[in-house]
């Protein structure tokens, strides 16, 4: 301990001897190590922490599968009551839904975001409510709460809207114009489920079961996640092969379902499953300008031990060990890493919160960042590691025992030594090939992103403004309709107002509806029916979003519930189902019978309008159908508004005209049509963004790197370039000699760069639109900057060795 004092003693004073060395090194190193905790911190909340219940590692989800297709889906309410009663691998299984609630009675309606749970959901993460009582499982049937149904709030809601009343529970509130009485107030923090927007209130799932049926009665209706806790002994794979058994069953019980499997996986892989490709590549691409980083410190200080080969060779002749000496080294590489790596993690919680603001809100659990215990842990190791690493090369190859060999080596001003100049040259060229790789890695991704703006959604979403209605539940669907109806007539008569229409199902919206249909004429067994999309639209739609009319006629305000049913269908639908035939006047059946008892009526197709991207611009087109809103009455509409000027100049005239007709329905997700698809493809531009950035990134510092190599062998090789000169080298010879070194690196580190980014770039396959991870374009390009940046960063050292004067550096040393 005592040695280890006085060599970091020792290391002190040698930095601040060097106050331009330290502080080149320090801030190369708190780049590279705060970009490192920044990217680590971000994973640490979103992928390492564990979830914030009891037992974490028991909970998984239970998903419903399509077997057709291998899709994952939903499950429905009675299929979930047959998996929680059949199985004996879960302590407690429950599902949830999110739901939109207003809030009425205190003034202007309040917009909630809600979910709808089974009653066990609680005591199966296992929390409770700071006030008041949990759901009771009598509390998933109707009215079991003094005739309504029951309610817990979030900490954040009691506080806002509830003033923190101590005694809130008990208390009936509106939500809907429906009657809810409130049993309890959740922690301050809890969540679930886990998403961007945190949830204000939960409610039972009593919600969907009406008088006669409703949603939670319908096996067909697939609209719930499900979640379990395992049992203490029960393993992944034993509940995996319970639930297989349980759904092949089922399937043989309700032979006219479409089969179903389902898959057992971990609630926190589950929730960050499609995002962690995106985050590994981030950290690669991190830990990859932390090697540069470290190659160009390693130089930094193999150039300045030529400079202390004298000190050491002399501690060599007193009696120290090599080994003593590579310990007094790498103590000052890790105190110098120390120092970096502090200031790194400043750096870290300064872009840390810039890079929250900059990512896409789909990104689980990312607003849960904190400082804890793991991110200064992987700071303290990264910054030991990398101490450790860039001092190995200096401490093995830049000093020698031998001090005669030193100083006759000094003695013609080439200190450096052979070794010592072949590792600068190495760690050079291993920079270039690291900085390839991300390079090619980022190319791919600007392409792909690139590519997928570029796809047309198929419809015009400029000047568009989009508002979420729900109509009340006291409503009945005539009432529905009639609010709906009147909306859009005072809508279209505002100022800058082109058209105007609504929808259930906007196109990168979180609404969506899948069902399957029958084709009138071709019987086929409903676990074989083909499935579509389904889209309920009033008149002008179509012409409000700029979706093309191939054939046929559009909607009218006739094609109401006294009409004949009737549908649009897209030109995919029409395509892969009525081939070689004209389909108006055809005849399906979506599955879907709201407005017409339980049976789906049988509907005529009337139009053919051009396929739209709904989910995402890289998906391809699938099958749609569109049907009138007025022949299918549901209690949620998004206004679409298409305007003269900026669609959001429009949004209080819009708000206010959905007042003056009912001043309990609150406008809410008010937003372009533009922001809703930018949204779309905020998560590619985001990873694209920051792995361009770290590529830029490398790329510089691998040119500095080659620039200082450079810059230090002109002068290492002054007295050569002035015997060179005197004896008739002309400027070009010179030229060609330095940048000839230099590119000589260069080409060797792109060799091996195209090698690890042909391996590496098929990790990002996944996260690549309309291009090959192989793309010879992409390599090329990537190689030929490369190249050139470093042609550059030769020449300006090539040009100052031209300049050297004979007579100077014939007696240079």
């Amino acid at each position: 301990m005592q040695t280890l004092l006085q060599d970091l003693k020792y290391g002190l004073r040698m930095l601040a001897k060097n106050p331009g060395f330290t502080a080149v090194s320090v801030l190369t190193l708190a780049l590279g190590i705060g970009a490192n905790t920044a990217i680590f911190s971000v994973v640490n909340a979103v992928m390492l922490r564990p979830l914030p219940y009891p037992q974490p590692d028991r909970l998984v989800s239970v998903i419903s599968t399509v077997l057709r297709d291998n899709r994952d889906s939903n499950a429905s309410y009675p299929d979930f009551l047959d998996w929680r009663a059949r199985n004996h691998v879960f302590d407690e299984m429950a599902v949830f839904r999110t739901e939109n609630f207003a809030l009425i009675g205190s003034g202007e309606p309040v917009h909630l975001s809600g979910a709808v749970v089974s009653a066990d959901l609680l005591s199966l993460l296992g929390v409770t409510p700071i006030l008041g009582r949990p759901f009771v499982s009598e509390e998933d049937k109707p009215g079991m709460v003094n005739g309504s149904s029951p309610a817990i709030l979030s900490h954040g809601l009691w506080q806002r809207q509830f003033g923190s009343d101590p005694t809130v529970a008990g208390r009936t509130i509106d939500l809907d114009g429906r009657a809810y009485t409130v049993i309890g107030v959740m922690p301050s923090g809890f969540q679930f489920p886990t998403q961007a927007e945190p949830v204000d209130l939960w409610t039972t799932i009593a919600v969907d079961t009406k008088p006669g049926g409703g949603m939670a009665t319908q096996r067909g209706a697939h609209y719930l996640d499900a979640i379990a806790r395992l049992k203490p002994h029960a393993t992944l794979g034993q509940a995996q092969a319970e639930m297989t058994a349980i759904v092949s069953v089922l399937n043989k019980e309700y032979p006219e379902n479409m089969p179903r499997g389902a898959r057992v996986v971990p609630l926190l892989d589950h929730l960050v499953g499609r995002v962690r490709p995106a985050l590994a590549v981030l950290l690669g691409a991190v830990g990859c300008v932390l090697l540069i980083v470290s190659a160009n410190v390693a130089n930094l200080l193999l150039a300045r031990a030529t400079t202390r080969q004298r000190e050491m060779s002399i501690r060599a002749a007193l009696g120290a060990s090599r080994g003593r000496v590579m310990r007094q080294v790498l103590t000052e590489s890790t105190l110098l890493a120390c120092v970096g790596g502090s200031l790194g993690l400043l750096l870290a919680l300064l872009g840390t919160d810039t890079l929250i603001r900059m990512s896409p809100v789909n990104i689980p659990r990312l607003t849960q960042f904190n400082l804890d215990g793991r991110v200064l842990a992987f700071t303290s190791l990264v910054s030991l590691l990398t101490g450790l690493l860039f001092g190995l090369a200096p401490a093995v190859y830049g000093f020698k025992s031998d001090l005669a060999q030193s100083l006759k080596e000094g003695g013609r001003g080439s200190s450096e030594g052979a070794h010592g100049g072949r590792v600068r040259g190495t760690l050079v060229a291993g920079e270039v090939a690291v900085a390839l790789v991300l390079l090619v890695g980022a190319g791919l991704l600007i392409q792909s992103f690139l590519r997928l703006e570029r796809v047309l959604p198929g419809f015009d979403p400029h000047h568009v403004l989009t508002v979420r209605l729900d109509s009340p539940a006291s409503y009945d669907q005539a009432r529905q309709m009639e609010f709906f109806e009147r909306v859009l007539e005072g809508v279209r008569t505002l100022p800058g107002v082109r058209s105007a229409s609504g929808v259930f199902g906007l196109p990168f919206s979180e609404v969506y509806a899948k069902t399957g249909f029958d084709i009138e004429g071709r019987p086929i067994a409903k676990a074989d029916r083909p499935v579509t999309n389904y889209m309920a639209i009033k008149p002008d739609y179509f012409r409000t979003l700029g979706i093309p009319l191939r054939e046929g006629r559009d909607f009218t305000l006739r094609d109401d519930l006294k009409a004949p049913p009737v549908a649009i269908i897209n030109e995919t639908l029409a395509r892969r189902y009525f081939p070689h035939q004209d389909p108006i006047g055809q005849r399906i059946q979506p599955g879907i019978s709201n407005g017409y008892g339980d049976k789906p009526p049988m509907r005529e197709i009337v139009g053919v309008v051009g396929d739209v991207k709904v989910y995402s611009l890289a998906a391809d087109p699938q099958a749609q159908c569109y049907v009138p809103l007025a022949q299918s009455p549901i209690g949620l509409m998004t206004v679409v508004v298409r305007t003269d000027g900026d669609p959001l100049h429009l949004a209080p005239a819009v708000r206010s005209s959905v007042a003056a007709l009912d001043k309990n329905v609150p406008a809410y997700n008010i937003r372009t049509l533009d922001q809703s698809l930018a949204q779309s493809v905020a998560q590619p531009r985001f990873i694209t963004l920051l792995l361009g950035i770290f590529a830029g990134l490398a790329v510089v510092l691998a040119a500095v790197g080659l620039y200082g190599l450079m810059a230090y062998s002109v002068v290492q090789r002054t007295h050569e370039i002035g015997v060179r000169i005197a004896l008739g080298a002309d400027r070009a010879h010179v030229l060609k000699l330095v940048v000839g070194q230099g590119l000589t690196l260069t080409l060797a580190g792109i060799v091996i760069g195209l090698g690890g980014a042909f391996g590496l770039t098929r990790l990002l396959s996944s996260m690549l639109y309309g291009i090959r991870p192989s793309d010879p374009l992409t390599f090329a390009l990537a190689a030929v900057l490369l190249t050139a940046v470093a042609l550059l960063a030769s020449y300006i050292p090539a040009r100052r060795a031209t300049k050297v004067d004979p007579m100077v550096a014939l007696r240079y040393e």
